[in-house]
This record gives structure tokens, C-alpha cells and sequence, in this order.
């Protein structure tokens, strides 16, 4: 009897639907990128919105195509974790020269290309499979006071880089999906 019902248990488990893992939040993800502590996060979905200031990036692709990629700014990060959202130019180049800038770079198929000179504000999903992208200061942050990361490891800026450029390293999310709020 109790293996009948034991049975009938399985089988009644197994039936029922697995509800979806929720995503993770881009915030709580990127804060725990730059903190070394993004490998809990790995192939798990990511989702949230932010500002891409940088505009469209051509990224090339293994079999030699070339697609859209986006970095999109979350906001600005204290020491502390607390995020400061940013709006405006003149906040993204503030936040760039105190080296507080939090950010998600995009890599997918189908991804917006962002009209004019404008910031676009974007809602985003993707996977993060710990891939990193090195991401270049803006040339008017170069005069900041406030040492940079640098590239991401095991990668550096091409020679023809402006000397006085400055790098940082951030995580990469793949499969990715945006639009523009």
C-alpha cells in the first residue's frame, strides 16, 4: 500500500508544472560583478533597464558576421552598494570621472541600434555565461583623479587606443534582449 502511494506521488511530482526561476535584477547582478562574486549568477537570466550613453557597439561574431552590441549604464555605485540612477549626460561623465559607473554590456542577435546622440533608455534580458567585455571611459572622464580597473583580464586595448585612454572590465550578457522604454 505505502509503495502505491508512493508511486502515485512520483508520478503526481513529476506531472506537475516547474515554476520558472525567477531572473536575477541587473543591479543586485552587477554589484556582485564588481565585487568578484558573479559566478552564482552564471547561466542564469538577467533583466532590468538602464541608459545606454555609449550607443551601439559593432561586435564580430565567430563565423566572421558582425552584429550590434549596447552597453548599458544601471546607474552610479557607491563604495556602499547604494545606486544613484543616471539621466543625463553631464551625471553619465560625472559618474565615469568618480569611476562609479555600474554597467551591463549586451550581446545579441536582434539587439536595437540607438537613434541619434541621444541616450536610450532600455529595458534588457540576457544570460550571463561569464563572458566580460572591456568597456572604454568616456575621453572626458580622462582627467578624473580616481585610478581605473583597467581591461578585463587576459585582455587589452588595441595599439591604435588613445594613450590617455582609460578601461574597465564588465560582465557580458548573451542572447540578449532589449528595448526601448
Amino acid at each position: 500500500m505505502i509503495r502505491a502511494v508512493c508511486a502515485v506521488l512520483a508520478i503526481l511530482t513529476s506531472l506537475a508544472p516547474i515554476p520558472p526561476r525567477p531572473d536575477v535584477d541587473a543591479v543586485t547582478f552587477a554589484l556582485a560583478f564588481r565585487a568578484g562574486q558573479a559566478d552564482q549568477y552564471r547561466n542564469k537570466q538577467v533583466s532590468g533597464s538602464g541608459v545606454s550613453f555609449h550607443g551601439a557597439v559593432t561586435e564580430r561574431v565567430a563565423d566572421g558576421s558582425s552584429r550590434t552590441s549596447l552597453v548599458v549604464t544601471l546607474g552610479a555605485a557607491d563604495p556602499d552598494g547604494k545606486l544613484t540612477v543616471i539621466r543625463t549626460w553631464d551625471d553619465f561623465v560625472a559618474a565615469e570621472r568618480a569611476r562609479t559607473t555600474l554597467v551591463i554590456a549586451l550581446s545579441g542577435p536582434n539587439l536595437p541600434v540607438p537613434s541619434g546622440s541621444a541616450p536610450a533608455a532600455l529595458d534588457f534580458s540576457g544570460v550571463y555565461d561569464g563572458q566580460v567585455r572591456t568597456i572604454m571611459r568616456v575621453p572626458q572622464a580622462a582627467d578624473a583623479t580616481v585610478p581605473d580597473a583597467g581591461p578585463c583580464p587576459g585582455e587589452r586595448p588595441r595599439p591604435a587606443a588613445e594613450s590617455k585612454a582609460s578601461f574597465y572590465c564588465a560582465p557580458l550578457l548573451t542572447g540578449a534582449t532589449a528595448t526601448a522604454k
